[in-house]
């Protein structure tokens, strides 16, 4: 299997947060507030030779259902798969939506609406077999978009 590489290929762009109201009656899931975290990756070589390069693709996490006392204040939050958050991850490489896990993702607030992030994730390529599995570690901001 190759590796993806993405530590040393690309980097974390600008992103943006947003949140939004969703219910489905047919899970039986009410009217819940999510928040969507989208982070762009500078473009880069995949190595993969049946996709178009340079490759654009973002890290998505969708449906993160936060337990906030203000759902617009981020400042503080400390983000890790498995306890007790239910979030869809992914990123597109490979021509496959890859899933990956949060090891830490935390939130500093730096100005109004603008928060720096740190975070290390382990994105699952082996879970739709395009390459071996890899950790990335990433610094970068966010804007948080009240709608």
């Amino acid at each position: 299997k190759i590796t993806i590489d993405l530590q040393n290929k690309t980097q974390a762009e600008k992103g943006i947060i947003e949140k939004y109201w969703f219910e489905n009656e047919h899970i039986g899931l009410e009217n819940t507030l999510f928040h969507k975290i989208e982070i762009p990756l500078k473009p880069f070589d995949s190595g993969l030779e049946y996709e178009q390069q340079p490759l654009e693709t973002c890290l998505l996490i969708d449906f993160l259902k936060l337990d906030l006392q203000n759902p617009n204040e981020l400042d503080g939050l400390n983000i890790k798969t498995g306890n007790g958050f239910n979030e869809d991850t992914s990123i597109y490489v490979g021509n496959a939506h890859n899933p990956f896990d949060i090891n830490i993702l935390r939130f500093e607030k730096t100005g109004k609406f603008i928060y720096a992030i740190k975070g290390e994730i382990e994105i699952l390529f082996e879970h739709e077999m395009v390459a071996k599995n890899e950790l990335f570690r990433f610094e970068t901001t966010v804007e948080f978009k009240e709608n």
